[in-house]
């Protein structure tokens, strides 16, 4: 049994159960969901604890001692789709990552990222890029919401883009989500992305403009789309 990361608006599918002799998904609750992937703020623990890769990753919630009835979220770890497949997938190709090395690098990372985050954005630390370099990390911060985007040239003229956005971060129920991974071609200083028509819907579209160590993020037909107020526009700052 899996969970599986699905859908537009990032959902996970949570444990297999059998109704009436068919097989059928279940929605792992959204609380807990949201609980793992905070944390980790989309982070694989072991793509950080053997090669220090600290990239934000598609991938899929795990259960650590292999038992999908146990939903503690202290038998949760998001792993990215590679890492996945090798330790948690009903089809794992090797029995050789232990649940005791997972749970390290996973403590790791976890105290990585407390550490990270609680510390202030020092624009005039930040690392100076080429004319022209537009790859990096770009967070977006305020008191309610935050959204980050990591940006990688992958060819000339063309990047690709995956970002991870939050609303509601002081809720009681947990905050709403949101996420992108896409390619585009690289215009004039700008990304342009076009989202896939939903029904009823005009198409998202997001328009990325670069400016020195800033990206100012536009939105059309953002309603819907992801999590409830969950929104990538703004100003973001370059930080890696």
């Amino acid at each position: 049994m899996e969970t599986v990361l699905g859908g537009h608006d990032g959902r996970v599918l949570a444990d297999i159960e059998l109704v009436d002799g068919a097989v059928r998904k279940k929605r792992m609750p959204q609380r807990i969901e949201t609980e793992v992937l905070i944390r980790c703020r989309r982070r694989c623990c072991l793509c950080y604890g053997l090669n220090r890769d600290l990239g934000i990753k598609l991938g899929q919630i795990a259960h650590l001692d292999h038992d999908p009835g146990n939903g503690n979220p202290d038998n949760l770890v998001f792993l990215c789709l590679e890492h996945h497949n090798v330790y948690d997938s009903r089809f794992r190709q090797s029995k050789g990552i232990t649940e005791g090395e997972v749970r390290h690098f996973r403590n790791e990372l976890l105290a990585l990222i407390d550490y990270v985050w609680k510390q202030p954005v020092a624009i005039n630390r930040v690392r100076v890029h080429p004319i022209g370099d537009i790859s990096g990390r770009y967070i977006r911060d305020a008191a309610y919401e935050n959204a980050e985007l990591q940006i990688d040239v992958v060819a000339p003229n063309r990047a690709r883009v995956i970002g991870f956005a939050l609303w509601g971060t002081n809720r009681e129920c947990g905050p709403n989500i949101g996420e992108l991974d896409f390619e585009a071609p690289i215009c004039d200083g700008k990304i342009v992305y076009t989202g896939k028509p939903l029904r009823g819907k005009r198409r998202y579209k997001l328009q990325l403009t670069f400016q020195q160590d800033r990206l100012i993020a536009e939105e059309n037909a953002a309603v819907g789309y992801f999590g409830l107020n969950v929104s990538f526009a703004g100003q973001y700052v370059r930080i890696e």
